[in-house]
């Protein structure tokens, strides 16, 4: 294992080989982030200082050093701890300072995020220098929205929300040659056992390519069906979509999303004034319905400890992103899922791979974030 330490500028510090234990872990519709030891050196001082870039021998998907640490144990032994998350991150450092509203792919309208936010920015100081959006992406597909952007919401935030709602991966992907990092939207492959267009994945310790699962099935947090409050005006009736009605008696979870900040009447990009039907409206509140009731979904999550020696390869075989079978047929589980992150991990020359399928329990903080809403 060989990891190239950059500045921020892609200029080439040095290269590290003695490593202690290095956690890599690479998210579908997130930032990844990384945990690296490694033993005290004066060579490894000088690398590992905070904002320093870090790549894996032959990756393309750069981290950044936030956070340094250095140790020393009753033995003598000292040691370096850093961590930091993927570049991805970078469009976090952003607002949407402009409201978004368009009808458009989803795809086309990440694109259209980071461009406004972090690309090319009507405030020059705004930009993010060398990042730019990925001219090699596909066409993911993905179908035509409504789609309003929350007023000053974080830009990684929003990126994260319309990503998830429509099952699409983004990341920043480093080209060093160039010094570019280039903001790529894409849709991992369908390797489900019952699909014949690709080569089907399936995990199963009947197959020994797995060590140890765990299931997670969980509605602590579902919600059916929302009511999304347009703006307030006095003297006005305030206009109220419902998204997922028809859902009905115990099966019904409802909840209320505030959505002042979609407004029928507003000036566009140039300057003009428009107003939308109350059909339109609608529409734009019924989308920002659908969008956050994804993040009320019914939980389901099953975490794996892969063989990397087994019959699957890795990045050949299956990547983040794809969907494909679990099985365990003493629990009685079978399902078609996605892969949502995978964890390298590297300690005494042996590598790990553990996987999420499926979607993870809600963190702290947006559980926080839903309830204030």
């Amino acid at each position: 294992m060989e990891l190239y330490i950059y500045d921020r500028d892609m200029i080439l510090h040095g290269v590290i080989d003695e490593i202690n234990s290095l956690i890599w872990t690479r998210r579908y519709w997130s930032a990844g982030e990384f945990k690296l030891l490694v033993p005290f050196t004066s060579k490894h001082v000088s690398l590992l200082v905070k904002n320093n870039l870090i790549m894996k021998r032959g990756d393309t998907e750069a981290a950044e050093i936030r956070y340094v640490h250095i140790s020393k144990n009753s033995q003598g032994l000292e040691e370096i701890e850093v961590q930091g998350k993927f570049i991805t991150q970078w469009i976090g450092k952003r607002i949407v300072r402009d409201q978004i509203t368009a009808t458009s792919g989803t795809q086309d309208i990440l694109y259209r995020i980071v461009r406004e936010t972090v690309v090319s920015p009507k405030v020059a100081a705004r930009a993010i220098p060398n990042v730019l959006i990925d001219p090699t992406d596909e066409d993911t597909g993905s179908g035509k929205i409504d789609y309003t952007s929350e007023a000053f919401t974080n830009a990684l935030l929003a990126v994260e929300t319309a990503a998830k709602a429509a099952k699409l991966g983004f990341r920043l992907r480093t080209d060093v040659k160039t010094g570019k990092h280039y903001f790529s939207v894409y849709k991992g492959r369908d390797l489900t056992a019952d699909q014949t267009e690709n080569p089907p994945c399936i995990f199963s310790q009947e197959f020994d390519n797995i060590t140890e699962q765990e299931y997670t099935n969980s509605v602590e947090n579902l919600k059916t069906t929302a009511f999304v409050g347009g703006e307030e005006k006095e003297g006005v009736a305030r206009k109220v979509a419902e998204v997922g009605g028809s859902a009905a008696g115990l099966a019904r979870e409802e909840v209320f999303i505030n959505a002042t900040d979609i407004v029928q009447e507003y000036e566009d990009d140039d300057g003009e004034q428009v107003t939308l039907t109350d059909a339109e409206y609608l529409a734009l509140l019924s989308a920002r319905g659908a969008e956050e009731l994804e993040q009320y979904a019914e939980t389901l999550s099953f975490g794996s400890k892969v063989n990397t020696f087994a019959n699957l390869i890795y990045r050949t075989d299956y990547d983040l992103g794809d969907r494909v079978t679990c099985v365990n047929k003493r629990w009685g589980i079978r399902i078609d899922v996605r892969i949502t992150e995978i964890a390298e991990t590297y300690q005494n020359n042996v590598e790990e791979i553990d996987i999420t399928f499926g979607e993870s329990l809600p963190a702290l903080l947006t559980q926080i974030r839903q309830i204030t809403k």
